[in-house]
């Protein structure tokens, strides 16, 4: 079996980047699948995630982020340029791999799904975000006026070539939903990455965020909760593993807040598992989820885990009061509460955090795997 995978660069420390990386790993190295991650802006950078030797990673050198140099006028006809000679270069390649399955990330690459079919067996969609925040649609649309009616034409778009894929797969039953007046689709959530055999014992004083430093991650709430939680735990520190264009606003908040000596930025780690292990609590605070990889990391590490229950993740994830807490969304003393709570009470803490780890057993690799490779290969032989 061959497989494409399409993917704009393994550039970025996040949650999509790994799970990809993740899955064309096991089919290379347990299935002896030839396995294609084809990229266009991978702009000669190594992948942040360790690769396989087995795994073909092949950057048609596209650069889109050359795009962003320019204004608005510009920047759309250098992006139509570069769209252009995607298309082509992206030809050429499946043109030579004649690969039995074409899976899109549902980017940019989502418009060639008549080329996909054209050269695979097969083309399919997985869909890493909430329908809801897909292509960051709302950021546009806060902006008002053209960009609103931008934000419109891009979901239509996206509707459209999402009715011509072979099939579509998304991470939960409430994305189904919403994308049930487009299509159908098939669900097939992410396993979990990180499942030790050890016991957390959760007894540092630490509790862990990890996520892009970006508006639908929304860390600025988190560190709103942070301000009222020091009050009652001066001796607990915050650590955010995070990069993204917030970083220096959060930490202009932290200053401002007197938060310094509890809240510790921290670099990017390839051992976050470790990590997780060293903490006693995760925290999420994002505006949008698909299927958080932090949460099952996390859960799957032992850690009871407090989330806003933000579209549309975290609510199956987290069994709310078993293994952890959801938070109406945006209800910021109520989350720190919560995040409190567990502070104060460590055999609460050690009871949701067992519950954690037995929950995530149902995400295991080769469960989850087991649904990709019958869809594969279910789809290649129509």
């Amino acid at each position: 079996m061959k497989i494409a995978y399409i993917y704009p660069a393994f550039i970025n420390i996040g949650g999509a980047d790994k799970i990809i990386i993740s899955k064309a790993n096991y089919m290379a190295t347990e299935w002896g699948w030839e396995v294609y991650l084809i990229t266009d802006s991978q702009n000669g950078l190594e992948p942040f995630f360790p690769l396989s030797e087995r795994v073909h990673l092949e950057d048609l050198d596209i650069n889109f982020f050359q795009q962003y140099q320019y204004g608005p006028l510009r920047r759309l006809a250098v992006y139509l340029r570069l769209m252009r000679r995607y298309r082509k270069a992206m030809e050429q390649k499946l043109a030579e791999l004649r690969p039995d399955v074409v899976v899109s990330t549902f980017s940019r690459d989502a418009k060639l799904v008549g080329l996909f079919k054209r050269y695979a067996k097969t083309a399919i969609a997985e869909v890493h975000t909430t329908k809801k925040n897909i292509r960051a649609l709302p950021n546009l649309r806060l902006k008002g006026g053209v960009y609103k009616l931008l934000a419109n034409y891009i979901e239509h778009q996206l509707n459209a070539s999402a009715r011509k894929f072979d099939e579509v797969v998304v991470l939960n039953t409430l994305e189904e939903e919403l994308w049930r007046p487009v299509r159908p689709v098939k669900v097939i959530n992410n396993a979990v990455q990180y499942y030790p055999k050890e016991e957390n014992p959760l007894t540092a004083k630490s509790v862990i965020y990890v996520g892009r430093a970006e508006y639908e991650k929304a860390p600025d709430r988190l560190i709103e909760v942070w301000q009222i939680v020091a009050q009652h735990h001066p001796d607990w520190t915050l650590r955010m593993f995070c990069t993204g264009a917030m970083l220096d606003e959060l930490k202009a908040k932290v200053k401002e807040y007197g938060l310094e000596r509890q809240v510790r930025f921290m670099p990017p780690t390839k051992d976050m598992e470790h990590e997780y292990m060293t903490s006693s609590l995760c925290v999420l605070t994002s505006r949008f989820e698909g299927f958080p990889v932090v949460l099952q990391e996390a859960m799957g590490c032992g850690l009871p885990c407090v989330s806003f229950n933000c579209p549309s993740g975290p609510r199956y994830i987290i069994n709310d009061g078993k293994d952890g807490y959801l938070v109406n969304d945006g209800d910021i003393p109520a989350f720190a509460e919560k995040v409190c709570l567990l502070m104060d009470d460590a055999p609460l803490r050690r009871q949701l955090g067992r519950q954690a780890k037995q929950h995530m057993a149902i995400y295991s690799k080769e469960r989850i795997m087991e649904q990709w490779r019958q869809l594969f290969t279910e789809r290649a032989k129509k």
